[in-house]
């Protein structure tokens, strides 16, 4: 079982606790992941068995969209409606105000991580720090914002609450986002819930959930490396070249099939390297030198 499978995370456990999972179901001892999920948040993970590993650099997996429910009048100290409360105002405000401030959040945008985040100061993972009670200055981060639609807007016990469609780069906070609208109307704000629908080329149209997850399942919804490469263009090779690939070896134009040539990338581009049959050999780059050579960065078989 070498492909990819889009699980639809549930609500509490990590994305870590969904790799073990899936290496216990499936008897594959080499599971990854592609994008991690909070706890709380629920939706796409792309996880990677067996060969996929080794593809994870190739893959289509920007931009991301999610589905987000901001809370208003509440701070919290994880930026999220897990946290503790350190603040909280009792103003409501209208779905004007927060229209026009949406647009301040379109593009490319500077981020504060939270502090109950991965990311590493002094070589230490700030959530580690945040468990010691240690709040350290974090650097800005550059994200984009390709859009920021909202879905619904209405009140409820006393809160303005907004259901948000982002959809964003890599390495985003939504929780962040959210954290900031809220400074910006005065109010302040917090992640009440999260759900990632798309992650690159994969949807939540094609997820499973973990739930009586079985081996047969994972095989009937397993993505082959050759589909979850497909935006890469296909270099297929003559026959007497395939040995050379599988060991590593650089191939010329008078190796590869004359219809696949047109459609090589420029210099310093992947591609999926196939024999005839249409079996996938290998990921090559194409090399920044004179006629057309591919050589193999990731071998398969």
């Amino acid at each position: 079982m070498d492909g990819i499978l889009i699980i639809n995370k549930p609500s509490g456990p990590t994305s870590h606790d969904i790799v073990d999972i899936i290496r216990k179901v499936s008897g594959i001892k080499k599971v990854g992941h592609a994008g991690t999920l909070d706890p709380m948040a629920t939706g796409v993970l792309v996880i990677l068995l067996g060969k996929a590993t080794k593809i994870v650099r190739f893959l289509e997996i920007e931009p991301k969209e999610y589905i987000a429910e901001a809370l208003f009048g509440i701070d919290t100290d994880t930026q999220d409606i897990t946290g503790n409360i350190i603040k909280e105002s009792n103003a409501i405000i209208s779905i004007n105000d927060l229209k026009a401030v949406m647009p301040k959040f379109i593009g490319d945008i500077l981020q504060i991580p939270p502090m109950v985040s991965a990311v590493k100061v002094g070589g230490v993972p700030l959530y580690k720090l945040a468990r010691k009670g240690k709040i350290v200055e974090r650097p800005e981060r550059k994200v984009r914002i390709y859009s920021l639609e909202l879905s619904e807007f209405f009140v409820a016990d006393g809160k303005s609450h907004a259901i948000f469609k982002v959809v964003c780069s890599g390495g985003t906070y939504i929780r962040t986002l959210v954290h900031d609208i809220g400074s910006k109307l005065g109010v302040g704000a917090t992640l009440k819930s999260l759900k990632r629908t798309k992650v690159g080329i994969f949807s939540i149209s094609d997820s499973i959930n973990v739930e009586n997850l079985t081996q047969n399942r994972i095989k009937e919804h397993l993505i082959s490396l050759d589909k979850s490469l497909k935006h890469l263009p296909e270099a297929v090779v003559i026959d007497e070249v395939v040995r050379l690939v599988l060991n590593g070896q650089e191939v010329a134009e008078q190796e590869i099939e004359p219809y696949s040539i047109s459609k090589m990338p420029s210099p310093g581009g992947f591609v999926r390297i196939k024999n005839r049959a249409g079996a996938l050999l290998a990921i090559g780059i194409r090399k920044s030198n004179n006629g057309l050579i591919i050589k193999p960065e990731v071998v398969f078989y």
